[in-house]
C-alpha cells in the first residue's frame, strides 16, 4: 500500500533547500549534488491519487512489445519462411500497436512519464509499420529505398538509445532491455543492404524480446504471487547518495531495501 508522505511538491522543496555551496539538502540531512535518480525517490503516490487506484499497465504493455518483436524476428533469423511478416501485421495493428499504445495511456493517468512516453511511442511504432506494409503491399504507395528504411531505424534506434540514458540507476532489468533494443534497430538498419548484419539484428530481436517478457512476468507474479513484494529480481540499482534514504524508508515499514523496487511506492518497476 502506498505510505502516507508529503506530496512531491513539498518533498522537491525539502531537496532544495540551498546548502550555501550549490548543493542541496535532503529531508535526512545529507548535502548530495541532486542526481537524476531523485526524480524517481521523489515521486510518491498518496492514497488519493489516481495512480494509487489504478493497476499497474506497464506488464501488458511489455508483453505485447516483446511478442510482436519476437514474431517478426523470425523471418530475419531464417527460423521461419520470409511470409511471417505478413503474419506479423495484424499483432502490430493490435497487440504490439494498439494495445501498447493504450498501456502507455494509463501510464499517464499514473503519472509515469517515462512508461507512458517509451509505451506510446513503441505502440505508435507497431502501429506505423503495420499500415505501411497495408499500403505498399496493396500498391496504395510505393515501397521506401534502402535509405529510407536505413534512416527510420536508425532514427529508432537514436531515441531508443536516449530511453536507455532514463533507465540508467532504475533497474538492470530496464537498461539491458533498452541497451538491447538500440542495438537491434543499428543492426536492422544495417541490415537493410547486408544480410548478415539484418540476421544478427533479428537474434538480438529475439533477445531482447526475452527480455521485456521476464520483465513483465517478474511485476506479474511479485504482484499476484507476492503480494506487492519484489522476490523476481530485476537488479536494483542504488546510487550512493541514495543508500541512507533506501535505509531509512526501510525502517519504516520494516521492508529491506533488497526487497525494493526503484521508482515505486508500491513495490512495482517503472515501466
Amino acid at each position: 500500500m502506498a505510505h502516507e508522505l508529503p506530496p512531491p511538491a513539498v518533498m522537491r522543496s525539502q531537496r532544495n533547500m540551498s546548502s550555501g555551496n550549490g548543493a542541496t539538502n535532503d529531508a535526512f540531512g545529507n548535502t548530495d549534488e541532486w542526481q537524476p535518480i531523485d526524480y524517481w525517490y521523489n515521486r510518491v503516490l498518496s492514497k488519493s491519487s489516481p495512480a494509487a487506484n489504478t493497476a499497474n499497465p506497464s506488464a501488458l504493455g511489455l508483453i505485447a512489445f516483446g511478442y510482436t518483436t519476437a514474431l517478426l524476428q523470425g523471418a530475419n533469423t531464417v527460423w521461419t519462411e520470409a511470409s511471417t511478416t505478413y503474419v506479423t501485421i495484424a499483432f502490430a495493428l493490435f497487440f504490439g500497436g494498439l494495445v501498447q499504445l493504450l498501456a502507455g495511456m494509463w501510464e499517464f493517468r499514473r503519472n509515469n512519464m517515462f512508461a507512458a512516453t517509451a509505451l506510446s511511442s513503441y505502440g505508435g511504432f507497431w502501429l506505423s509499420y503495420g499500415i505501411y506494409v497495408i499500403l505498399t503491399s496493396g500498391g496504395v504507395i510505393p515501397e521506401s529505398g534502402a535509405e529510407g528504411l536505413q534512416m527510420m531505424l536508425s532514427l529508432w534506434g537514436i531515441l531508443t538509445f536516449f530511453f536507455f540514458l532514463c533507465t540508467i540507476g532504475l533497474n538492470v532489468g530496464l537498461m539491458v532491455l533498452f541497451s538491447s533494443l538500440a542495438i537491434t534497430f543499428f543492426l536492422l538498419a544495417a541490415g537493410v543492404t547486408n544480410h548478415r548484419a539484418n540476421k544478427a539484428g533479428g537474434y538480438f530481436g529475439v533477445w531482447t524480446a526475452g527480455v521485456a517478457w521476464y520483465i513483465a512476468f517478474a511485476e506479474l507474479l511479485n504482484e499476484v504471487w507476492f503480494r506487492g513484494r519484489v522476490v523476481i529480481p530485476l537488479g536494483s540499482v542504488t546510487w550512493p547518495n541514495r543508500r541512507h534514504e533506501q535505509s531509512v524508508q526501510g525502517k519504516s515499514d520494516g521492508m529491506p531495501s533488497s526487497q525494493r523496487s526503484i521508482g515505486s511506492a508500491q513495490g512495482q518497476t517503472v515501466v
